[in-house]
């Protein structure tokens, strides 16, 4: 069974895409590379704040479109559409302020440069639950940095199921390496299904079967700042617009209840159980919640329910 933890440890291939240079449309002689996915696959399962994986890399890598002098933001697909009349101003005071508040605004990492779309498309006044989902994005590219791929592992079901597995394997007579690599793989997929105090206690296991050299060093201090730092930033960046989004009369029905279970799920891996109970249960009690929302936020619920 070790090669199932050596799986969810392997860096994933490199995602299949082609790219164009056009001009920026935002600033003179300018230009943005537009990345277009050629092929992909689905096989990396999905988490349940709804963010899926190929194991070929992961898309939303390259999705984000950046201008190459001025750092212009904006998802890839709306890049080439002229803006509208009247916001240059506007655009460029919120694109100031963005840069400004990069430590390395020359190599800005590719969360930050959603948070300039983020930025950008609330300058341009755009629905509160299209900037959610930039910032949502941004938090599933920090994510991806630490916490691989796994064939199948899809949604906290699953991976309910793999500590179950866990556990059995380390009850095995493992070598320290082994027994390192299925660790550090738990972790990984206990932060991938949400469940924090699984993955700091998976994490502290793994610094305790021995002396760790220093790429493992380097890899867990990292794994703890991206999981503690970068990605709850964009998830409470998130919660905000998506909050925003629930108080507009016109938001769909389905739109409603996806942005419902969203602020659920994120607030449950922020740490909000109470908060997130009522909001899981409204969508498991919804006659037109889909299935897929329905069942996870049905198990999530009872997960909840305990932690209050």
């Amino acid at each position: 069974m070790l090669w199932l933890w050596l799986s969810l440890s392997s860096a994933s291939l490199a995602t299949r895409v082609k790219y164009q240079d056009i001009p920026c449309p935002l600033g003179e002689g300018d230009v943005v590379r537009i990345y277009e996915r050629v092929s992909s696959n689905a096989s990396g399962g999905f988490d349940s704040d709804l963010a899926s994986y190929s194991s070929d890399g992961q898309f939303r890598e390259y999705a984000v479109a950046t201008c190459a002098n001025s750092l212009f933001s904006l998802m890839a697909e709306d890049m080439s559409e002229p803006l509208p009349s009247g916001v240059t101003r506007k655009l460029n005071r919120a694109l100031e302020a963005a840069r400004a508040a990069l430590s390395d605004p020359t190599s800005p990492r590719v969360w930050q440069r959603y948070e300039i779309a983020a930025q950008m498309y609330a300058a341009l006044d755009a629905p509160p639950l299209q900037i959610a989902e930039v910032y949502l994005q941004a938090s599933w590219v920090a994510r991806d940095t630490v916490v691989g791929f796994h064939r199948g592992l899809e949604g906290p079901a699953a991976v309910k199921q793999l500590f179950e597995m866990g556990a059995a394997e380390l009850d095995k007579p493992l070598s320290p390496a082994d027994r390192r690599t299925v660790l550090y793989s738990l972790a990984r997929a206990a932060h991938r299904g949400g469940y924090s105090a699984r993955r700091d206690q998976y994490l502290a296991q793994f610094e305790a079967v021995g002396p760790l050299t220093d790429g493992e060093l380097r890899a867990v201090a990292e794994f703890r700042h991206i999981v503690t730092e970068v990605e709850p930033y964009y998830q409470d960046q998130a919660l905000v617009w998506l909050k925003e989004a629930l108080s507009d009369d016109s938001l769909e029905e389905v739109e409603r209840i996806q942005a419902t279970y969203l602020i659920a799920d994120l607030s449950r891996r922020r740490g909000l159980a109470g908060a997130a109970a009522p909001l899981y249960r409204e969508v498991a009690t919804h006659p037109k919640a889909p299935d897929s929302l329905r069942s996870m936020a049905e198990l999530l619920l009872e997960d909840t329910q305990v932690q209050e």
